[in-house]
């Protein structure tokens, strides 16, 4: 109860100072009361009595000071003084705090955010047991599921305790209203044993549930079966329509889990069926396996070797996809991140610098504020404030610039965090479960603490040495102390080296974008929309797909401001997959394991035509091209000069041996190189066939539209035109090709994006601080440069000296800055294209724009220093 009753009496010491005053000054006046009355008791007169009261009781400052001390709130309470004092200090010149708060801020945001992306993505645990103990194998995708059943039968082995499969699939989710697609997962039935994860409702998927003749079931993600079901309590065990079958609904899985990426929205058995051909014909299966406790990359690398051994004893593979070579296995994460790690560093790491940068700034201004304060810090220390006292009062001030500089920027983290990530080169659908958390707040208050620290750490210093007489305490010395030059000069330098690094990375990012602009990408992206119609469902027969695609074609055409109209099973630059060994039949070299691998695209007449694609030699696609006529094809450019060097490949014939085919498919035609792929990489060879020669049009096709209305106009009718030709199909995604295009190229774009901003920052800071410096110098030296010129110097001299004295750190710093990207470019190299990473145009761009920045900044004080009247000078003197 003590400790309580102290603790009430402190905070009201605290909360309520002036009532404690108030009872404190009454306390004191009754002693001297009593006193005084005691006095005159004893025969002084009623004056002399209460003059000796007030005596017996020492001076009333010093009594009531101790009074205070008594209370226990000493610290806090000059803790409150200075941080009222920093605040006065703030109004007095808020300028000079609003430009320091905001470049503080801005360096604080940049850093707190993309640390909360970095902590999000490569640190917080995946919502998967043991993470590190998950590998995916290599040839992610292209597993067939005879392999897969091989390879389980290794398991359990000394490395790999459980594996796995699963694939990617679009599902349509039928309702009474609406027919919806979803990306979900057919998986194995030990999935979610082998990741360690467990439904918060029903159960996973049981032994034997991804064999033919089981019944069909499913695994539903949180948010599906909140948004989409409504979140019903009672949905397990109750049936859903899932293309079109009906589907027990078995589990639910917890919120914030996904696997392998937030994409999938529900998870169903495999169906594994060695009588079907396609469990031996093309791969599509992802492996997935965990490894004992405490194996390294050693042993897992080893047990690779060895069931990579085992696969080339099993079976024969041809050269492009030979799995008994280079076998490897992945950590979950990188798989699941890809490439984004290495641009989330190097931003992160661009905006360290540019925090780096900031701080250098707001040193500089302080040390500036506390060097014109001497006169102040010399009066205070007459008055009997010690060293540490005034050591204390800027280290006060300090912190207090710093946090309210951190506040702000955590709020500009905060309310710029959804743009920031929606603007990063995050893959899979990772930017969904990245978001801001207490950590946010936590590191914006250490750094806060730690740049408050850092800023005040030289003019606590020069206190500390004694030097607050030699800071400026005379009159007429009105110059930078020495200690004080240097140290500016060493912010300025330093600010100017870290903006060389940056500019010279936006610049380097900015020509590797311009040359991957020029690229000739075959295709012309021009006003072309992709809509992805999907007919899923056991209840859609092969004949109804087919009736769902050749009507909507023709309907499609005759749609207002539309010019051409195809379609193909796979999307340019977004959609990959599709793709297999063609054995050239005129050369028994380039046959079984020898044959090239080619994409397999099947289109619509006028496909080609959409995307731009010209025919080099021989003839398109055309309408007669149908079931029962001549199998054709057209290849590629690079496709028919690797299968027929010198010769004429018209009337060539090809079989690609899918599923045991062993039809031969007649070249009829050469098309141009197209950039189906990727953009900077080697064009893939190519083979098109007619859609109406295929068994059917399977369960998707992309419908391509050039026209030149928007987007949203065309997919409104193009689903009207759906639900009147068949409610049970769907529109998938929709995107344009020059998306695509964009989508392609996303990281490099991004990356110059965020380090064009950041070396665009990065300059001007270091105008601010170059400005900043320069201006306090000439303001201090005013009457030296009036006296110059009284004594014959030119304002031309005068604007000479300044600005050649304020460039100097900056050409200094550049000159650390050019050295320091040379030295760095190993790590930007992985990002450029066409470009090298010491590119001298991007260097010698990047240093002459510091230093004309430089030149504008120093330039403004030096014409004020140029027009100070001697005459004004000399009075003041």
């Amino acid at each position: 109860m003590r400790f309580l009753r102290n603790l009430l009496f402190r905070l009201r010491a605290l909360l309520r100072p002036g009532a404690m005053e108030q009872e404190l000054n009454e306390e004191f006046a009754f002693h001297v009361e009593m006193e005084t009355k005691k006095l005159i008791a004893q025969g002084l007169s009623p004056a002399a009595a209460a003059h000796q009261a007030r005596l017996s009781f020492g001076g009333p400052v010093a009594e009531r000071e101790r009074a205070r001390d008594s209370w226990g709130i000493t610290m806090l309470r000059d803790l409150m003084a200075d941080l009222r004092h920093a605040f006065r200090q703030f109004r007095r010149k808020p300028a000079f705090s609003a430009l320091g708060i905001l470049t503080l801020a801005l360096g604080l945001g940049a850093t707190v955010g993309l640390t909360g992306v970095v902590r999000s993505v490569l640190i917080r645990p995946l919502p998967v047991a043991d993470e590190a103990s998950l590998r995916i194998f290599y040839f992610s995708g292209s597993w067939r599921g005879a392999e897969f059943d091989y390879l389980q039968d290794w398991m359990p082995s000394p490395v790999f305790t459980r594996l796995a499969a699963y694939v990617a699939s679009g599902t349509a989710l039928r309702t009474e209203a609406q027919s919806t697609v979803l990306l979900g997962g057919l998986a194995s039935a030990n999935l979610f044993e082998t990741i360690g994860a467990s439904p918060m409702m029903g159960r996973a998927f049981a032994r034997g549930e991804d064999r033919p003749g089981a019944e069909p079931v499913v695994v539903l993600s949180y948010g599906l079966w909140q948004q989409e079901l409504g979140g019903d309590p009672g949905i397990v065990n109750k049936r859903i329509v899932l293309d079109g079958t009906p589907t027990t609904v078995i589990g639910v899985m917890p919120r914030g889990f996904f696997f392998p990426s937030p994409e999938y929205r529900l998870w169903r058995p495999l169906t594994l069926d060695p009588a079907q051909g396609m469990y031996r014909g093309r791969g599509w299966l992802t492996l997935v396996a965990r490894t004992r406790p405490g194996l390294d990359d050693v042993a897992v690398q080893a047990e690779m070797n060895r069931l990579a051994a085992a696969l080339d004893e099993e079976y024969d593979y041809p050269a492009a996809w030979d799995k008994t070579k280079n076998a490897y296995a992945t950590p979950l994460r990188d798989e699941l991140i890809g490439n984004t790690r290495s641009a989330l560093l190097l931003l992160l790491g661009a905006g360290v610098l540019l925090l780096l940068m900031a701080c250098a700034n707001v040193a500089a201004l302080v040390l500036a504020r506390t060097t014109d304060r001497t006169h102040e810090m010399a009066l205070r220390a007459a008055l009997g404030a010690g060293r540490g006292r005034l050591a204390r009062q800027i280290v006060t001030e300090s912190l207090a610039f710093s946090l309210l500089a951190g506040g702000l920027g955590l709020a500009i983290a905060t309310l710029g965090f959804g743009v920031l990530v929606r603007s990063l080169p995050l893959q899979n659908g990772i930017g969904a479960t990245v978001a801001l958390d207490w950590t946010a707040f936590v590191a914006a208050f250490l750094l806060s603490v730690l740049v408050g620290l850092g800023v005040a750490v030289a003019p606590v210093r020069d206190l500390l040495r004694g030097n607050l007489k030699g800071l400026s305490n005379e009159r007429g010395s009105r110059g930078l102390g020495r200690s004080t030059g240097r140290i500016h000069a060493a912010l300025v330098g330093g600010e100017a080296a870290v903006a060389v690094l940056l500019v010279v990375g936006a610049m380097l990012l900015v020509r590797s974008v311009g040359q991957l602009l020029s690229i000739n990408l075959g295709l012309d992206p021009t006003n072309v929309v992709a809509i992805e119609v999907t007919a899923f469902g056991s209840d859609l027969s092969g004949e109804d797909r087919w009736r769902i695609f050749r009507e909507l074609t023709p309907r499609a055409e005759a749609l207002n401001g539309v010019t051409s109209v195809g379609l193909m099973n796979r999307f340019p630059l977004r959609d990959r997959g599709n793709q297999g060994t063609m054995n050239i039949l005129s050369d028994p070299e380039l046959q079984g394991a020898n044959a090239p691998n080619a994409y397999y695209r099947p289109i619509s007449p006028g496909t080609l035509r959409t995307l731009g694609l010209e025919i080099v030699k021989g003839r398109g696609i055309e309408p007669t091209d149908r079931a029962g006529a001549m199998e054709v094809g057209l290849v590629s450019e690079s496709f028919a000069a690797k299968a027929w060097p010198g010769q004429d490949p018209i009337g060539q014939q090809i079989r690609t041996g899918q599923a045991g085919d062993t039809t031969a498919i007649n070249v009829v035609g050469v098309v141009e190189e197209a950039k189906l792929e990727s953009v900077a990489g080697q064009n893939p060879f190519v083979l098109y066939t007619p859609l109406e020669q295929e068994w059917g049009p399977g369960s998707g096709q992309v419908l391509m539209l050039k026209t030149e209305r928007p987007l949203e106009q065309v997919v409104t009718e193009v689903r009207g035109m759906l639900r009147e030709i068949d409610p049970r199909a769907a529109v998938a995604r929709v995107t344009t090709l020059q998306e695509a295009v964009n989508g392609a190229m996303v990281e490099p774009l991004q990356l110059r994006f965020f380090l064009s901003l950041f070396g665009g920052l990065a300059l001007l800071l270091g105008v601010v601080g170059v400005y900043s410096v320069v201006s306090y110098s000439v303001s201090r030296r005013q009457q030296e440069f009036g006296v110059r010129m009284a004594l014959g110097a030119t304002p031309q001299s005068v604007l000479r000296h300044v600005v050649g004295k304020g460039l100097v750190p900056v050409i200094v710093g550049t000159v650390v800055g050019v050295g320091g990207a040379v030295a760095l470019a190993g790590l930007a190299s992985r990002f450029l294209y066409g470009v090298s990473a010491t590119d001298p145009l991007s260097i010698g761009l990047a240093a002459v724009a510091l230093l004309g920045s430089g030149v504008a900044a120093a330039t403004v004080p030096a014409i004020r220093a140029a027009r100070v009247s001697p005459v004004e000078s000399l009075r003041a003197e």
